[in-house]
């Protein structure tokens, strides 16, 4: 009797080892979308509709479960839209939040005539919109990220520097948004990414070069901000970031003199001024005047001052550039010139300032410098590390 006992003992306790590896093997089903390098790109802001398309084989799951809702070889152009509490999928309704495109082998996701690697998530927000995500392994997103973020012609230590640079900032903000739908936006807000269709040959060879390279300090992962022109001086981070760490406090800079788009100008009236600045969340009533605040070391503009019918207000330069829109205001680096239609503003520079200098970074290469040292001149006391050594 003992030994059966025992036997019997062993037999379930062998059936509880197998239920339990049957659950982690589900586990790793459900969590692929979330491992340890990938990151989840919000393709857009919320929208109404979205086009969603499939070349290959793929299955369709609820985001929350595991119900599979379909699967084939193709899936002809469909449209995703929120239904009640619910989503629908061409014909069909299914009574849930939220639908995950998990393509098969080689298949591609088309979402609203883009082409894209990975998973996709649609999320139907609580305001009856639809959320699109992009789950994507970092080296495959990095590849979207290049061709936009510098031109694929510009030297390959450029490329590489930027790669270093773009990967970092991506897994830094993996750390920070993991209680939130998404880790970046594909757009100037965060990194721009357009997906398989914007893919270029050496954009991927710069990736491939520096793979699982990040950017650390004090051994955590560093906000590696970036930007196009700094016009002299880069910008220290604690002035437009909630971030005061020593690689980011700013440093002279050579090496983008010449750059395109170094200078600019652009001109508001006041009313243009006063209803940008209220959309933007800065109340503002019956605009009189303005004037320059102090700089910094940078050259950039730490305050602008504003007379309106309720007195003086001062408004941080790098928010006055964001309200009044950052691709007219390129930087917080600029001069006022009053005239009877209002204010031009003279220029240098464009981004916010902080980290790496991208045509400086092209300088540098031109001067022969290896992405390392691009890498230590802009983000000093920073150490490059494998993503997988963290």
């Amino acid at each position: 009797m003992a030994l059966k006992k025992q036997l019997s003992v062993i037999s379930y306790q062998l059936s509880v080892l197998a239920f339990v590896a049957l659950c982690f093997l589900f586990l790793i089903a459900r969590t692929d979308a979330a491992n340890s390098t990938n990151v989840r790109v919000r393709l857009s802001g919320e929208k109404d509709e979205v086009r969603l398309a499939v070349k290959g084989a793929y299955t369709i799951e609820a985001i929350d479960s595991d119900l599979i809702l379909k699967k084939g070889a193709n899936l002809s152009e469909e449209k995703v839209i929120p239904a009640g509490s619910g989503i629908q999928l061409g014909e069909e309704i299914f009574k849930i939040y939220g639908i995950r495109v998990i393509p098969k082998k080689d298949a591609g996701i088309s979402v609203d005539g883009k082409q894209f690697r990975g998973i996709i998530d649609i999320i139907r927000t609580e305001n009856m919109k639809l959320l699109v995500v992009n789950h994507i392994d970092v080296e495959k997103y990095l590849y979207g990220v290049l061709y936009h973020e510098v031109p694929h012609y510009w030297p390959m230590e450029t490329q590489k520097a930027q790669a270093v640079a773009a990967r970092t900032f991506a897994m830094y903000r993996k750390t920070i948004m993991r209680d939130k739908d998404y880790d970046v936006t594909s757009d100037i807000y965060s990194q721009v990414y357009g997906g398989k269709g914007s893919e270029h040959g050496r954009a991927r060879k710069a990736v491939d070069l520096t793979k699982g390279e990040v950017l650390i300090f004090d051994g955590k992962i560093l906000p590696s901000y970036y930007h196009s022109i700094c016009a002299g001086h880069t910008e220290d981070a604690s002035r437009v970031f909630e971030v005061d760490l020593p690689p980011l406090k700013g440093v002279k800079c050579p090496y983008c003199k010449g750059a395109r788009g170094m200078n600019w100008k652009a001109s508001f009236s006041y009313k243009q001024m006063e209803e940008r600045l209220n959309a933007y969340g800065i109340k503002v009533n019956g605009m009189r005047d303005i004037t320059e605040g102090p700089r910094d070391k940078s050259g950039r503009l730490e305050t602008v001052i504003i007379k309106d019918a309720e007195g003086i207000k001062e408004i941080q330069g790098f928010k006055f550039r964001l309200a009044l829109g950052p691709n007219m205001i390129r930087s917080a680096n600029f001069t006022l010139n009053i005239t009877p239609r209002g204010v031009i503003f003279k220029g240098k520079g464009w981004g916010h300032g902080v980290g790496m200098c991208q045509w400086g970074a092209f300088g540098m290469a031109k001067k022969r410098a290896r992405y390392k040292k691009i890498l230590e001149f802009y983000y000093p006391e920073a150490k490059i590390n494998e993503i997988n050594g963290l």
